[in-house]
């Protein structure tokens, strides 16, 4: 499997979770400079209103911004935690043990907006194919495998003028094609950058190469 050293790429495909202390210890920061900054809005606010720049508000604002978003990312990453080790315990219950894990957005630019529902939240990948999966169900709610799938890409749309890469293709024989919008993180809510993207399809394309000798000895017997 290729980028299997880096450390992120290891969690998904051991299908482990980050440590959560680190990532509160950052958001309790992030809090922390957006209430000083808010703190220093409400001492200053006379001067800011009566200042000549362009954008007297653009600090205020930002303040506002840092302050909301920690406790807001701390709701959204406990639940999606939840959900996220929902399904890691189902899938563990099913004795399987997937070579690769794609947690992925349900909603939003790019996403598997195409699945009825529940749409999956993740996805397994092994030998045999990809699985999806939801927090709603005790079964996979989706089975895709490997002879039928044609292609995979990088899917990209234009977002404010630029184009930009949302997620990744998946084209198939018989169901079309539809879009991964990888998380790169289990139990984070967050998409990936077009960095992680690429890192996420060239392990997937591994992993299809990687199935081809056993797909071949399936078919020999």
């Amino acid at each position: 499997m290729e980028y299997a050293g880096e450390r992120w790429v290891q969690r998904l495909r051991d299908g482990r979770t980050p440590g959560r202390w680190p990532f509160l210890v950052g958001l309790a920061i992030v809090t922390i400079v957006g209430a000083a900054g808010l703190v220093l809005t409400v001492v200053d606010l006379d001067e800011i209103a009566h200042s000549d720049a362009r954008r007297p508000w653009s600090g205020p604002l930002l303040a506002l911004f840092l302050f909301a978003l920690g406790p807001v990312s701390a709701v959204l990453s406990w639940l999606q935690g939840r959900r996220d080790r929902r399904i890691l315990e189902r899938i563990r219950a099913h004795g399987t043990t997937p070579a690769f894990h794609v947690p992925v957005l349900r909603s939003g630019l790019g996403a598997v907006d195409d699945f009825p529902e529940p749409r999956p939240e993740l996805w397994t990948v092994d030998a045999a194919g990809l699985d999806a999966w939801s927090a709603e169900r005790d079964e996979a709610v989706f089975h895709l495998p490997w002879q039928d799938v044609e292609t995979i890409e990088l899917a990209s749309q234009d977002v404010r003028g630029q184009r930009t890469d949302v997620g990744i293709w998946i084209v198939t024989k018989d169901v079309g094609r539809f879009t991964l919008r990888p998380r790169p993180t289990i139990g984070r809510p967050f998409g990936a950058g077009a960095t992680k993207l690429h890192i996420v399809m060239r392990v997937l394309r591994s992993l299809q190469r990687e199935s081809a000798p056993q797909r071949s000895a399936g078919r020999d017997r």
